[in-house]
C-alpha cells in the first residue's frame, strides 16, 4: 500500500520565478522590445482669426450691442481685416482659407509670385488697347491702319510672353511640387490672366519685386 500511494502521488514541481520567464522571453527575441517615444501633438495656431460664421454665432450669443460696443466692433473688424490682409500678403498658410477658391493653395501662391517677379509688356495691355480704341475713332484712315498694326504687334508680343511664362510656371511649380494635383491648364491660364492685368490692380496684391530670386518665390515674407 505504501508503494502504491507513493507511485500515485505526482512529484511536486517547484514554481518558476517570474524573472526566469522574462529572461527566457528576452532570449527568444534576442533583445528587449524598445519603448515608443512620446509623440507630441501639433500645437494649434496662436490666436487664429475667426471665420464669418464664427463671428455671426458670437454676435448672436452676445445679444444687442450699445453704440459704444458697435463702434468698438467696427474698429475690431477693421483691425481684423487688416491682419488678414497682412497675413495673406506674407503668404502665411493660416490665412490661406480667406482667399477665394481661385487663389487658394501653395501652388497658386507660387504662380502669383512667378508672375509678379518679372516685368512684362502684358501688364500694359489694357492701357494700350484703350488708347488704340480712343485714337481709332478719328477719321484718319492712315492713322487707323497704323493703330491696327500696333494692336497686332502688341498682341503678338503678349502671346510670346505667355508661352515663355507658361514654360517657367511648369518648370518651377512642378519642381517645387512634383506631386501636385493642380492641372497644368488651370495654372497656365491663372498665370496668363494675372500677367495681362496692371500690377497695381492685381488681386491678391503683388508681393515680389522685380529683383526677387527663384528661391524667394512662394515663401513666407518676414
Amino acid at each position: 500500500m505504501g508503494k502504491k500511494s507513493a507511485q500515485a502521488d505526482p512529484a511536486t514541481e517547484e514554481p518558476t520565478p517570474v524573472a526566469a520567464v522574462e529572461r527566457k522571453g528576452t532570449e527568444k527575441k534576442g533583445k528587449a522590445t524598445p519603448r515608443r517615444p512620446n509623440q507630441s501633438k501639433a500645437r494649434p495656431p496662436i490666436n487664429p482669426p475667426l471665420t464669418n460664421r464664427e463671428k455671426r454665432e458670437a454676435a448672436k450669443k452676445s445679444g444687442p450691442l450699445t453704440k459704444e460696443q458697435k463702434r468698438q466692433a467696427k474698429a475690431d473688424l477693421r483691425a481684423e481685416r487688416a491682419r488678414i490682409a497682412e497675413g495673406q500678403w506674407k503668404g502665411d498658410p493660416l490665412f490661406d482659407k480667406y482667399h477665394i477658391p481661385r487663389d487658394r493653395g501653395p501652388e497658386r501662391l507660387l504662380v502669383r509670385d512667378i508672375v509678379d517677379s518679372r516685368w512684362s509688356v502684358g501688364q500694359y495691355y489694357m492701357f494700350g488697347a484703350f488708347a488704340i480704341l480712343i485714337f481709332s475713332t478719328s477719321g484718319n484712315v492712315q492713322l487707323q491702319s497704323y493703330l491696327f498694326i500696333a494692336l497686332l504687334a502688341l498682341t503678338a508680343v503678349i502671346v510670346l510672353e505667355s508661352v515663355l511664362l507658361c514654360r517657367r510656371v511648369k518648370r518651377i511649380v512642378y519642381k517645387r511640387f512634383p506631386k501636385t494635383e493642380q492641372r497644368k491648364g488651370g495654372l497656365y491660364w491663372y498665370a496668363i490672366q494675372r500677367s495681362i492685368m496692371p500690377r497695381s490692380m492685381r488681386n491678391p496684391r503683388a508681393r515680389m519685386s522685380y529683383k526677387a530670386t527663384e528661391d524667394d518665390l512662394g515663401k513666407i515674407v518676414k
